[in-house]
């Protein structure tokens, strides 16, 4: 008996510091792979916590042995599933991330989504100024690395005295959208940073500056980089911005008798017998309005913090350069905009972005002496778009 007794002794004596062993790397497992799975794309989501559970119902039965037995084989799991499809982790969504900047992250092959914004632009030196845009967009994924995106939006102004612009108040379609993205560098394991190409194609109905009623075609051309600084902790954004648009407003232009474009209200067509008074206010002939062709080129970047697991606030500056003619022909003014920025997960599918941004130091072509160019600019630009992935 005695035998028996000293040896189960012995035993426990031994166990002891192999279960506390076992308990610690439970629990520090469980706590590795609940950062993991916040932190890992949809597709991969989905298995970590199934393991996490597994994992979790051991540790509350102080099955700490069978709990560590679990962790290593879902992290064997893990491994080899990345051997075989390729697949990085390479953390949380950045696409709407920075604000005005965009991010790297694509929808996964096989995804869609749905989504809603409202764009709006505050002020210009004189009078009063505001002009936003709501659209809505549905996007896809046809394969690996490439997302098509279709919309349509709205837009609405009220615009009174200010220099250069009509008195305008109301709304109406604005016209549609569209956005090719591919990423050519997925950030992850094998690149720190990830490298995407925007093409943003539209056609439209309404002059996003002035809301004068016509038919316009712009295309807009992005280089989004992007990587992340401190892991889990810092993330930071980079955008190279070209954009051009053709616009030809509604309506035509008046010529007298005298050829010269006819100014005040016409007295009627010129008739062959016409004297020289006449000719001047008569009309003798109509033209299309010419179109305006514009262009901007422009960088931006931007920084965001991950204060918890699905919230990331951050900060934002873009500098922006206007031109009259689409290939850059003549320059007209450059501001820079300076603002906050957030975004936030409110679940594994839906998630919300916003961003505020205020014009601090520029110049006008057409106002050299002052600070500032709001001929071409506003002075305050808001963004605000919510999201649905399935």
């Amino acid at each position: 008996m005695r035998l028996v007794l000293t040896t189960t002794a012995v035993l426990l004596v031994a166990a002891v510091p192999a279960y506390a062993d076992d308990r610690d790397e439970c629990l520090a497992g469980i706590g590795r792979l609940r950062s993991a799975a916040a932190r890992s794309t949809p597709t991969r989501r989905g298995d970590r916590q199934r393991t996490l559970r597994r994992a979790e119902r051991e540790a509350r039965e102080r099955q700490f042995r069978d709990c560590v037995d679990i962790l290593k084989v879902g992290a064997g799991e893990a491994e080899e599933g990345r051997r075989d499809e390729g697949d990085v982790d390479e953390g949380p969504e950045t696409e709407d991330m920075f604000g005005f900047t965009q991010g790297t992250s694509i929808l996964d092959k096989g995804k869609f989504e749905i989504s809603g914004g409202a764009e709006a632009a505050f002020g210009r030196r004189f009078g009063r100024y505001r002009a936003g845009a709501l659209g809505s967009t549905f996007a896809f994924a046809p394969v690996d690395g490439l997302s098509i995106e279709f919309g349509a939006i709205g837009t609405g102004f009220s615009i009174r005295d200010v220099p250069g612009l009509d008195n305008r108040r109301g709304s109406g379609f604005g016209g549609f959208s569209t956005e090719l993205k591919w990423r050519a560098v997925k950030r992850g394991a094998g690149s720190p940073v990830g490298l995407t190409f925007i093409v943003e194609p539209e056609l439209s109905f309404l002059d996003a500056d002035s809301g004068e009623r016509g038919r316009g075609m712009g295309l807009g051309a992005r280089i989004a980089l992007d990587a992340e600084l401190v892991p889990g902790t810092l993330f930071g954004g980079l955008n190279l911005i070209y954009e051009l648009e053709k616009f030809r407003p509604r309506g035509h232009a008046l010529f007298n008798g005298e050829a010269e474009p006819l100014e005040g209200v016409p007295t009627g067509p010129c008739l062959p017998d016409a004297d020289e008074d006449s000719l001047e206010t008569c009309v003798a002939s109509a033209r299309r309005l010419a179109a305006e062709r514009t262009s901007r080129v422009g960088v931006s970047g931007a920084l965001a913090v991950q204060i918890n697991r699905n919230v990331f606030v951050g900060g934002e500056i873009r500098y922006l350069r206007s031109y009259a003619g689409l290939g850059l022909n003549s320059f007209e003014g450059h501001a820079v905009f300076v603002g906050p920025t957030l975004y936030a997960r409110l679940s594994e599918n839906l998630s919300i972005s916003a961003a505020f941004s205020t014009q601090i130091a520029g110049k006008s072509q057409a106002a050299p002496g002052r600070s500032l160019d709001l001929d071409n600019f506003s002075r305050h630009q808001a963004k605000l778009k919510i999201s649905y992935e399935f």
